[in-house]
């Protein structure tokens, strides 16, 4: 098979794979109890807010579908003046997110709250054999623990605060990659982004699964500026050391957060094939260069923190007790893959 009839072939593989899962994603979250009106069968209750909501947008839907007037009204605003509705929708979301986490920063239990609780406790047997089991939060709880003893403060408040800056940071980088890939874009990915950091609950949860978030953005985001910019040589190199070390701290935060990374590294192998890519071979050694440096600073990084992990003293563990990695793939492979409390306690005995 030619070169050309290749990267046709894996690229279509890729589409309908892609399109596959993001058609089971959209399914399974138009079917989640989160959405369904009324009692569901885990006791959950639609709320008066939601069912305010839910009337507000039919009662905004159907105005502007019968009214010509209201509907010129929502274009102008949304359309021909897109990039200015979109920047003052993000802000006042901004806004609205900070409001709510002063109202509200509750205490959490589970994974952040034995993060949260080392903050002030080392000594306790609970929390010891948490982290001897869970190695893999040990970094995220020195992050916090620097921050706590930077900011003399421990208060969920703070951390919530951290979080949703960490949240919003992530969202400023998206943009950015969709400036970077088509400006004309921008205002529609603020637009998504808006609603997505409206409707976001885990602002109020500082644990790795917001904490990763900025990380991955960047390192999507030095990526696109390596492979699809015209920035200079400089700035690429640059932003490719700062890929490679962000890329190894998101790993520590959290190991998923890798995946992107490695369907891009898969991605960019079968774009090989792709015989008329004439910037790639314009830009070629740019990117040879900045690949280099990407590959040196992740190594450096990664050994650096690996090493500063397994050398930490603030907490006293049993390392030879840590979860392997089959555990974390045997609890998402049961039931709805969220936390399974029978495996939890079968591993850890």
């Amino acid at each position: 098979m030619k070169r050309k009839g290749l990267f046709s072939l894996g690229n279509r593989i890729i589409f309908y794979i892609f399109n596959f899962f993001i058609f089971l994603t959209l399914y399974f979250a138009i079917a989640s109890p989160n959405l369904t009106l009324g009692d569901t069968p885990a006791g959950n209750r639609t709320t008066w807010i939601s069912v305010v909501f839910l009337l507000f947008l039919l009662t905004i839907s159907l105005a502007i579908f019968v009214n010509e007037k209201l509907r010129n009204v929502f274009r102008y605003i949304f359309i021909k003046r897109a990039l200015f509705s979109s920047i003052v929708i993000f802000v006042l979301v901004i806004l609205l997110q900070i409001i709510f986490v002063e109202l509200t920063h509750p205490s959490i239990g589970f994974d952040a709250g034995a993060i949260h609780s080392a903050l002030t406790d080392t000594k306790s047997r609970e929390l010891q054999a948490y982290y001897s089991l869970s190695t893999n939060n040990i970094n995220l709880m020195l992050q916090q623990h620097y921050l706590a003893k930077f900011f003399s403060n421990s208060s969920w408040l703070l951390f919530d605060n951290i979080n949703l800056f960490l949240v919003d940071l992530s969202a400023v980088f998206n943009a950015l990659i969709v400036a970077v890939l088509d400006r004309r874009k921008i205002s529609n990915v603020l637009y998504i982004q808006s609603i997505w950091l409206a409707l976001f609950p885990m602002i109020l949860v500082p644990y790795s699964d917001t904490w990763v978030l900025p990380f991955v953005s960047l390192y999507l985001l030095s990526y696109c500026i390596v492979f699809h910019s015209k920035f200079n040589g400089i700035l690429r190199v640059f932003l490719a050391i700062i890929g490679g070390s962000v890329l190894s701290a998101s790993y520590f935060i959290k190991p998923s957060a890798i995946i992107p990374f490695i369907a891009i590294f898969l991605v960019e192998i079968l774009y090989l094939f792709k015989k008329d890519d004439r910037r790639k071979k314009k830009y070629a050694f740019i990117i040879l260069i900045s690949s280099l440096f990407f590959i040196v600073s992740t190594g450096i990084t990664y050994r650096y923190l690996q090493n500063a992990n397994n050398s930490e003293t603030y907490m006293k563990i049993d390392r030879s007790r840590t979860m392997p990695a089959i555990h974390f793939i045997s609890m998402g492979m049961a039931g709805d893959g969220g936390y399974n409390k029978e495996d939890n306690l079968a591993m850890a005995a």
